[in-house]
Protein backbone atom coordinates (compact mmCIF):
# COMPACT_ATOMS: atom_id res chain seq x y z
CA UNK A 1 0.00 0.00 0.00
CA UNK A 2 1.02 3.43 -1.17
CA UNK A 3 -0.08 4.90 2.22
CA UNK A 4 -1.11 4.95 5.75
CA UNK A 5 -3.33 5.90 8.50
CA UNK A 6 -2.77 4.87 12.36
CA UNK A 7 -5.13 5.08 15.04
CA UNK A 8 -2.55 4.28 18.10
CA UNK A 9 -5.49 5.09 20.44
CA UNK A 10 -7.47 2.24 18.62
CA UNK A 11 -4.80 -0.50 20.21
CA UNK A 12 -4.57 -2.02 22.61
CA UNK A 13 -1.36 -1.87 25.32
CA UNK A 14 0.92 -4.96 25.96
CA UNK A 15 2.50 -5.50 29.03
CA UNK A 16 6.89 -4.99 28.15
CA UNK A 17 8.89 -5.68 31.41
CA UNK A 18 9.25 -1.92 32.41
CA UNK A 19 6.98 -0.37 29.81
CA UNK A 20 3.85 -1.08 27.60
CA UNK A 21 3.57 -1.12 24.71
CA UNK A 22 1.83 -1.20 21.24
CA UNK A 23 2.70 -2.78 18.00
CA UNK A 24 1.32 -0.11 14.85
CA UNK A 25 3.14 -1.23 12.06
CA UNK A 26 5.67 -3.68 10.87
CA UNK A 27 6.20 -2.14 7.31
CA UNK A 28 7.73 -0.45 5.81
CA UNK A 29 9.67 -0.12 9.50
CA UNK A 30 8.60 -0.61 12.62
CA UNK A 31 6.95 1.91 14.78
CA UNK A 32 5.65 1.56 18.27
CA UNK A 33 4.29 3.23 21.05
CA UNK A 34 5.71 2.78 24.19
CA UNK A 35 4.51 3.87 27.35
CA UNK A 36 6.76 4.11 30.70
CA UNK A 37 5.70 4.03 34.25
CA UNK A 38 7.05 7.05 36.19
CA UNK A 39 10.35 6.32 38.16
CA UNK A 40 10.48 3.25 35.29
CA UNK A 41 14.21 3.17 33.94
CA UNK A 42 15.32 3.50 30.03
CA UNK A 43 18.14 1.22 28.42
CA UNK A 44 18.66 1.64 24.70
CA UNK A 45 19.39 -1.99 22.96
CA UNK A 46 21.67 -3.28 20.87
CA UNK A 47 19.58 -3.45 17.50
CA UNK A 48 20.90 -3.55 13.75
CA UNK A 49 18.44 -0.87 13.27
CA UNK A 50 18.50 2.75 14.25
CA UNK A 51 15.77 4.09 16.46
CA UNK A 52 14.11 7.58 16.65
CA UNK A 53 12.44 8.02 20.02
CA UNK A 54 9.58 11.02 19.82
CA UNK A 55 8.39 12.04 23.66
CA UNK A 56 4.45 12.49 23.01
CA UNK A 57 4.04 13.13 26.72
CA UNK A 58 6.55 13.07 30.14
CA UNK A 59 10.03 13.15 30.79
CA UNK A 60 13.01 11.16 29.96
CA UNK A 61 16.18 12.06 32.13
CA UNK A 62 19.08 10.50 30.61
CA UNK A 63 21.79 9.31 32.99
CA UNK A 64 24.07 12.41 31.52
CA UNK A 65 21.67 14.94 33.25
CA UNK A 66 20.15 16.10 30.14
CA UNK A 67 16.05 15.79 29.83
CA UNK A 68 13.79 14.22 27.07
CA UNK A 69 10.70 16.19 27.05
CA UNK A 70 7.33 16.41 25.03
CA UNK A 71 7.91 16.74 21.50
CA UNK A 72 11.57 16.45 21.96
CA UNK A 73 13.07 13.69 19.44
CA UNK A 74 16.23 11.16 20.60
CA UNK A 75 17.70 9.42 17.52
CA UNK A 76 19.91 6.33 18.84
CA UNK A 77 22.04 4.85 15.54
CA UNK A 78 22.11 0.92 14.43
CA UNK A 79 24.91 -1.22 16.37
CA UNK A 80 24.94 0.83 19.80
CA UNK A 81 25.98 -1.59 22.39
CA UNK A 82 23.15 -2.31 24.67
CA UNK A 83 22.92 0.27 27.53
CA UNK A 84 24.63 2.86 25.51
CA UNK A 85 21.66 5.23 26.65
CA UNK A 86 20.55 4.87 29.83
CA UNK A 87 18.11 7.53 32.36
CA UNK A 88 14.36 7.18 33.95
CA UNK A 89 11.40 8.47 33.60
CA UNK A 90 10.40 11.41 35.86
CA UNK A 91 6.92 11.17 34.92
CA UNK A 92 4.80 8.54 32.88
CA UNK A 93 6.01 9.05 30.03
CA UNK A 94 5.03 8.03 26.53
CA UNK A 95 7.21 8.10 23.14
CA UNK A 96 6.81 6.98 19.41
CA UNK A 97 9.48 4.62 18.27
CA UNK A 98 10.75 4.61 15.24
CA UNK A 99 12.80 2.05 13.42
CA UNK A 100 14.89 2.89 10.49
CA UNK A 101 17.13 0.80 8.51
CA UNK A 102 20.67 1.06 8.40
CA UNK A 103 22.34 2.68 6.91
CA UNK A 104 20.36 6.06 7.48
CA UNK A 105 20.88 8.31 10.06
CA UNK A 106 23.53 10.37 11.53
CA UNK A 107 26.37 7.79 12.81
CA UNK A 108 26.05 9.67 16.21
CA UNK A 109 23.66 9.85 18.56
CA UNK A 110 21.39 12.98 18.68
CA UNK A 111 19.03 14.59 21.33
CA UNK A 112 16.95 16.91 19.35
CA UNK A 113 15.43 19.71 21.25
CA UNK A 114 12.46 21.30 20.30
CA UNK A 115 13.30 24.74 21.67
CA UNK A 116 16.83 24.77 20.08
CA UNK A 117 15.82 25.14 16.56
CA UNK A 118 14.90 28.41 14.87
CA UNK A 119 11.69 28.12 12.64
CA UNK A 120 12.43 29.80 9.57
CA UNK A 121 11.21 29.55 6.34
CA UNK A 122 10.67 26.61 3.84
CA UNK A 123 12.34 27.68 0.17
CA UNK A 124 10.07 26.58 -2.23
CA UNK A 125 12.02 26.82 -5.95
CA UNK A 126 8.58 27.40 -7.33
CA UNK A 127 7.94 30.88 -5.70
CA UNK A 128 4.66 29.18 -4.33
CA UNK A 129 3.93 30.37 -0.39
CA UNK A 130 4.70 27.51 2.16
CA UNK A 131 4.43 27.77 5.95
CA UNK A 132 7.74 27.64 8.48
CA UNK A 133 9.88 25.18 9.86
CA UNK A 134 12.40 23.58 12.09
CA UNK A 135 15.07 21.73 10.33
CA UNK A 136 15.89 19.14 13.13
CA UNK A 137 18.11 16.79 10.73
CA UNK A 138 19.59 16.78 7.90
CA UNK A 139 20.83 14.32 5.43
CA UNK A 140 19.80 10.42 4.26
CA UNK A 141 17.41 10.38 7.31
CA UNK A 142 15.77 14.32 7.45
CA UNK A 143 13.69 15.37 9.95
CA UNK A 144 11.49 18.89 9.93
CA UNK A 145 8.60 20.09 12.14
CA UNK A 146 6.11 22.30 10.47
CA UNK A 147 3.15 24.36 11.49
CA UNK A 148 0.45 25.33 9.23
CA UNK A 149 -2.17 28.26 10.08
CA UNK A 150 -5.80 27.39 9.67
CA UNK A 151 -5.70 30.16 6.08
CA UNK A 152 -3.22 28.02 4.38
CA UNK A 153 -3.60 24.93 1.93
CA UNK A 154 -0.72 22.99 0.33
CA UNK A 155 -1.99 21.77 -2.88
CA UNK A 156 -1.31 18.71 -5.16
CA UNK A 157 2.51 17.79 -4.07
CA UNK A 158 4.92 15.27 -3.60
CA UNK A 159 8.08 14.29 -2.05
CA UNK A 160 11.15 11.84 -3.27
CA UNK A 161 11.51 9.51 -0.57
CA UNK A 162 9.02 7.66 2.14
CA UNK A 163 7.77 9.95 4.99
CA UNK A 164 6.76 9.80 7.99
CA UNK A 165 4.01 12.50 9.54
CA UNK A 166 3.37 12.71 13.86
CA UNK A 167 0.72 14.94 14.07
CA UNK A 168 1.94 17.05 17.33
CA UNK A 169 -1.20 19.37 17.60
CA UNK A 170 -4.55 20.32 15.91
CA UNK A 171 -5.39 18.70 13.01
CA UNK A 172 -5.03 18.09 8.60
CA UNK A 173 -7.05 16.29 5.85
CA UNK A 174 -4.87 14.90 3.45
CA UNK A 175 -7.27 14.90 0.55
CA UNK A 176 -9.07 11.51 -0.11
CA UNK A 177 -7.31 9.89 3.41
CA UNK A 178 -9.26 12.37 5.69
CA UNK A 179 -8.28 14.00 8.87
CA UNK A 180 -5.68 13.00 10.83
CA UNK A 181 -5.77 14.09 14.15
CA UNK A 182 -3.45 14.76 17.26
CA UNK A 183 -1.75 11.46 18.01
CA UNK A 184 -2.41 9.74 14.79
CA UNK A 185 0.52 8.86 12.42
CA UNK A 186 0.79 9.53 8.51
CA UNK A 187 3.07 6.94 6.10
CA UNK A 188 3.10 7.54 2.93
CA UNK A 189 5.68 5.94 -0.40
CA UNK A 190 7.81 8.68 -2.00
CA UNK A 191 6.88 9.44 -5.16
CA UNK A 192 3.47 9.46 -5.55
CA UNK A 193 1.64 13.03 -5.26
CA UNK A 194 -1.38 13.98 -2.99
CA UNK A 195 -3.53 16.89 -1.41
CA UNK A 196 -4.73 19.14 -0.94
CA UNK A 197 -3.43 19.39 2.86
CA UNK A 198 -6.12 21.11 4.64
CA UNK A 199 -5.44 22.22 8.64
CA UNK A 200 -8.26 22.73 10.52
CA UNK A 201 -9.64 25.16 12.31
CA UNK A 202 -7.04 25.52 14.88
CA UNK A 203 -3.80 25.20 12.51
CA UNK A 204 -1.69 21.74 12.85
CA UNK A 205 1.43 21.28 13.91
CA UNK A 206 3.13 18.00 12.82
CA UNK A 207 6.98 16.50 12.83
CA UNK A 208 7.82 15.11 9.04
CA UNK A 209 10.28 12.08 8.67
CA UNK A 210 12.02 11.70 5.45
CA UNK A 211 13.77 8.29 5.03
CA UNK A 212 16.48 8.21 1.87
CA UNK A 213 16.86 12.13 1.70
CA UNK A 214 16.29 15.44 2.02
CA UNK A 215 12.27 16.88 2.07
CA UNK A 216 12.17 18.49 -1.47
CA UNK A 217 8.78 19.70 -2.70
CA UNK A 218 7.26 19.25 -5.86
CA UNK A 219 4.44 20.67 -6.80
CA UNK A 220 2.43 18.13 -9.08
CA UNK A 221 1.30 20.49 -12.06
CA UNK A 222 4.76 21.82 -12.24
CA UNK A 223 6.45 18.36 -12.25
CA UNK A 224 4.07 15.48 -12.55
CA UNK A 225 4.81 12.72 -9.72
CA UNK A 226 7.30 10.02 -11.36
CA UNK A 227 4.32 6.93 -9.59
CA UNK A 228 1.54 9.11 -10.46
CA UNK A 229 -1.64 10.05 -7.85
CA UNK A 230 -1.93 8.75 -4.54
CA UNK A 231 -5.09 6.31 -4.45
Amino acid sequence: MSWQKFHPDSLAWHKRENRQEKLITEKPSGLKQVMFSSGATFNSACTEYGVLLLVVSGTLQLDDGREVNKEDLLWIPAGMEKGTVTGRCLAETCVFELQVSSPFGPAKISLIKKPAFPWQSFDDPAGRPTQPVQVLMEGNLSILRTRFVPEYTAGDHWHDFDTWYFITDGDMRFGHEGVYKTGQVRQVTGGYSYGPEEPGGDGVEFVLVSVGGPVMLHWADVEPAPKGQLQ
